[in-house]
């Protein structure tokens, strides 16, 4: 079993009337990450998660792309330091 935690950085695209309901599941209900805005107009965003549960995670996104919301461009980076994903400044 991987005993080492570090982040993981999922970033996706949804349509705007989506990101609430995104968020209310994965932040608020079920614990499974933060999600953040990286680009408002395009609707880009990133839930920043650990390694331990981003397959759940991820599970979850799919789901919610089963019943029929807009969630596209699922990107997956994972990172020791947060901090790198600043620097990146790399776009869906």
């Amino acid at each position: 079993m991987d005993n080492e935690f570090y982040t993981i950085r999922i970033c996706f695209s949804c349509n705007k009337e989506d990101i609430i309901i995104v968020n209310s599941i994965l932040d608020s209900y079920g614990g499974l990450g933060l999600i953040r805005t990286i680009d408002k107009e395009k609707c880009n965003c990133a839930v920043f998660t650990t390694n331990s549960v981003y397959n759940t995670t991820l599970e979850v996104m799919q789901a919610l792309q089963q019943e029929g919301l807009s969630i596209t461009d699922i990107i997956v980076d994972k990172s020791e330091n947060v901090d790198e994903f600043a620097l990146q400044g790399r776009e869906i």
